[in-house]
C-alpha cells in the first residue's frame, strides 16, 4: 500500500485521471461541433508545442538526438501514438464506443508480456491477476459488460473483423507508447525530448489526414469552441504524457500500464456526474475491479 502514496504512482494516477477527463470533454466539443480528427489534431499541436517552448527556455541541448536513436522516436510516434489514434478513431466509426474502449484496454496485457521480453520483468502470478483484474474492469466500465448481460455483444456491438482488428491494433498503440517511451528514457533521453519529437512525429501524420477531410480548418473557427479545445488538449496532452511518462521512470513499465486502467473508471465516474449517464451494476462493478487492481499493485 505504501507504494500508491511515492511520487511515481501519483503521477501516473493523476495522468491517468486527466486522461479520463477526455471523453467528457471531448463529447461537449463535438457537440458543438468539433470534428474528433480536429480534437486529435490539436492534442499533436499543443503538446509538441509546449514541449517545444520548455526545451527552448530551459535547456536547449534536449533538442539532440543521435542519429542511431531517430528510429526509436519515429517509432514512438507513428507505430505507437499516430497509429493508436487512428486505429481508436476507425474502431469507434466502425463499432460502438464501449466495445472500441474495451478493446482498448487490452493494453496491459499486451505491456505485461512486452515488458517480460523485452526489460526482462518478473510475471508473477500478482502481476497476472491485476492485469486480468483491471482489463475486465476495463471491458465492463466501458459498458461492453450491459450488452454481454443483455446478450445483444455478437449482433449489435459491432463485432466485426475490421472492428475487433482495428480495437486491438488501438490497444497496441497504446501499449507501445510504454515500450518505446521506456527504451527512449533508458538511453539517456529527458521526458521533454521524447515528448517533443514523439508528438511532433505523430504530428505530421495526423496533419495529412486533418486536411485531407477539412477538419484542420475548424481550429481557426468558434473560439469558444476552440478555447475549450485548447483546455482539453493541454491537461489530457502535455499535462497528463508529461506525469505518465515521468511517474513511468520510477516504476516497472507493465506496473505504470495497469494503474492507467485508472482513465476508463475516471471517465464512467465522469460521465455519471457531469453527463448524467447513470452507471449500471455491471459499469459500478468494473470500476471496482480497476480500484482493486490498482490496490493489489500497490
Amino acid at each position: 500500500m505504501k507504494k500508491l502514496f511515492t511520487p511515481p504512482t501519483l503521477m501516473v494516477l493523476a495522468s491517468a485521471v486527466l486522461w479520463g477527463t477526455y471523453g467528457s470533454m471531448a463529447t461537449v466539443l463535438m457537440n458543438m461541433g468539433l470534428a474528433r480528427n480536429a480534437l486529435t489534431l490539436l492534442r499533436f499541436l499543443v503538446t509538441a508545442g509546449s514541449m517545444g517552448l520548455l526545451i527552448l527556455a530551459r535547456d536547449r541541448s534536449l533538442l539532440h538526438i543521435k542519429k542511431k536513436d531517430l528510429p526509436l522516436f519515429l517509432a514512438n510516434g507513428l507505430l505507437s501514438l499516430f497509429f493508436f489514434f487512428y486505429c481508436y478513431t476507425a474502431a469507434i466509426r466502425i463499432t460502438k464506443v464501449a466495445t472500441a474502449a474495451a478493446l482498448l484496454y487490452t493494453a496491459p496485457a499486451i505491456v505485461m508480456v512486452l515488458s517480460a521480453l523485452l526489460f526482462r520483468e518478473k510475471m508473477t502470478p500478482g502481476k497476472v491477476l491485476c492485469c486480468l483484474l483491471a482489463v475486465a474492469g476495463c471491458a465492463l466500465s466501458s459498458g461492453l459488460g450491459n450488452d454481454l448481460l443483455s446478450g445483444a455483444a455478437q449482433q449489435d456491438a459491432g463485432l466485426s473483423p475490421a472492428g475487433l482488428l482495428f480495437g486491438l491494433g488501438a490497444g497496441l498503440g497504446y501499449a507501445l507508447y510504454s515500450i518505446f517511451s521506456r527504451m527512449i528514457l533508458d538511453r539517456g533521453y529527458a521526458v521533454y525530448t521524447n515528448l517533443f519529437y514523439s508528438f511532433g512525429i505523430g504530428l505530421l501524420g495526423q496533419l495529412v489526414f486533418s486536411c485531407a477531410d477539412g477538419s484542420v480548418l475548424q481550429l481557426a473557427q468558434a473560439p469558444a469552441r476552440l478555447g475549450l479545445g485548447l483546455v482539453c488538449a493541454f491537461l489530457t496532452g502535455p499535462l497528463a504524457y508529461y506525469l505518465y511518462t515521468t511517474g513511468m521512470k520510477g516504476m516497472e513499465t507493465s506496473r505504470a500500464a495497469r494503474l492507467a486502467a485508472v482513465e476508463p473508471a475516471t471517465a464512467a465516474l465522469l460521465g455519471s456526474f457531469l453527463l448524467r449517464q447513470p452507471l449500471s451494476p455491471a459499469e459500478a462493478l468494473g470500476v471496482a475491479m480497476i480500484v482493486g487492481s490498482v490496490l493489489l499493485s500497490g
